[in-house]
């Protein structure tokens, strides 16, 4: 119930809240910056299951124990993580991560066909969440950024926005 898109050192990800039952109940943030063992990452969270998406935020943020997961939800979930040279790791209902990957880009969630048909006509991550937003009934609200920058200095900041 979500659609987060990731291109060119942009993560990019709708905020609308689920109760479970396909009703809206607010808004809130699907991806995190974070650093686990020294490596700064992009992450995103996909699930229909209220809390669920946290929880695996919160397990990927403590350093990925594959013996001390969240109890797997009948309804799964979606990850995508996005280091700062650009490569990509996925996991769909499983906390074996696929990667590296290497690609321009990535979409996941329920609005991600929407987010790769714009994507391959060159759209920015901000603009291939809008158009899911206009699209999927499950996408919607302001949409939340978060952006790997390199200074002069070789350091890789993480800034967030929401629009």
């Amino acid at each position: 119930m979500t659609t987060i898109v990731y291109r060119d050192g942009v993560m990019a990800a709708d905020s609308r809240a689920f109760a479970g039952d396909r009703n809206p109940i607010g808004y809130k943030t699907k991806i995190r910056a974070m650093v686990v063992d020294d490596v700064a990452y992009l992450v995103g969270v996909s699930s229909p299951a209220p809390g669920y998406g946290e929880a695996v935020l919160n397990w990927f943020e403590a350093g990925m124990d594959i013996h001390d997961t969240p109890p797997m939800p009948e309804q799964g979930f979606t990850l995508l993580a996005v280091d700062a040279g650009g490569q990509g790791y996925y996991a769909a209902n499983s906390f074996y991560l696929s990667g590296p990957l290497t690609n321009e880009w990535w979409a996941i969630g329920s609005g991600d066909e929407f987010a790769i048909g714009a994507l391959r006509s060159g759209a920015t991550a901000v603009e291939a969440v809008a158009v899911a937003k206009e699209f999927d009934q499950w996408t919607g609200g302001p949409t939340h950024t978060l952006t790997f920058v390199t200074t002069d200095q070789g350091i890789t900041v993480l800034a967030g926005a929401v629009e």
